[in-house]
C-alpha cells in the first residue's frame, strides 16, 4: 500500500511539473501573445526603450525583403526612420511553448513607409522568443509576403 501511495504521489508531482512546460499551457501562450502585441506597439510607436528590452542581444530580424539585421541594426533602422511601421496587427497566430522558448507562426498585416513610399501587405512570419527572467525577448523573426487574394 505504501508503494502505491508513493507511486501515485510521484505521478501527481510529475504531472504538475510537466504541466508548466506543456505546449498547451494557455497562460504561457497568452503571455507570449501579450508580449508580441507590446512589441508590435513599440515598433509602431518607435519606442526604442521598450524595444531595447523586448529584443535579445543576439536577436536576428529577417525582413520580407530578405535583409537580415542584428538588434543594433534593427533599432538603428527604426530610429533613423528608414522603415516607419505605421500599423502592425496579427491576423492569426499559433503559439507553441517548449520550456522557456516560444515558437509563433502566423499571419500579420503590416502598413508602413519605406522612405517616402507607403506600403501595405500581409506577411507570414516565424517568431522565436525566450523567457529571460520573468519577461519574453525576441530572439528571431523571419517573414515573407503572403499571397494576396487573387494572386
Amino acid at each position: 500500500m505504501k508503494s502505491v501511495l508513493i507511486c501515485a504521489t510521484a505521478l501527481i508531482v510529475s504531472f504538475v511539473l510537466v504541466k508548466d512546460v506543456y505546449p498547451g499551457d494557455t497562460l504561457a501562450k497568452q503571455s507570449v501573445l501579450d508580449f508580441q502585441s507590446a512589441r508590435f506597439k513599440a515598433m509602431v510607436d518607435e519606442d526604442l526603450a521598450s524595444l531595447e528590452r523586448f529584443l535579445a542581444d543576439d536577436m536576428t530580424y529577417a525582413h520580407t525583403t530578405g535583409i537580415t539585421e542584428s538588434k543594433t541594426e534593427f533599432l538603428s533602422t527604426i530610429a533613423s526612420g528608414k522603415i516607419d511601421y505605421l500599423a502592425l496587427a496579427p491576423l492569426e497566430v499559433d503559439v507553441r511553448i517548449y520550456g522557456d522558448v516560444a515558437v509563433l507562426t502566423g499571419l500579420a498585416r503590416l502598413r508602413g513607409a519605406v522612405g517616402d513610399r507607403e506600403v501595405g501587405f500581409t506577411l507570414r512570419f516565424l517568431e522565436v522568443a525566450r523567457l529571460a527572467g520573468d519577461a519574453w525577448q525576441l530572439i528571431a523573426w523571419q517573414s515573407v509576403r503572403a499571397p494576396e487574394e487573387g494572386d
